[in-house]
């Protein structure tokens, strides 16, 4: 029996007028004043992903609007 492929979740940390946001398809979590709580909500989401047996992705914009892969632990 071949086993299934993980899910692999893809999440982002936005910059908003009104603070920092994650957002997934179409879906935001939050609204975050500081980059860094919105850094450390998606790494709570990414840990929750991974212990229900899926993969998670996150990517951070920075002010400037270019956007980098935090690294998951």
């Amino acid at each position: 029996m071949s086993e299934s492929p993980r899910r692999v979740v893809e999440l982002a940390i936005v910059h908003f007028p009104d603070g920092w946001r994650i957002v997934r398809a179409g879906d935001s979590w939050g609204r975050f004043p500081y980059r860094v709580d919105a850094e450390e909500a998606a790494l709570r989401l990414a840990d929750k992903i991974r212990a229900e047996g899926g993969e998670a992705l996150v990517t951070a914009q920075s002010l400037t609007g270019e956007v980098a892969r935090l690294r998951i632990a």
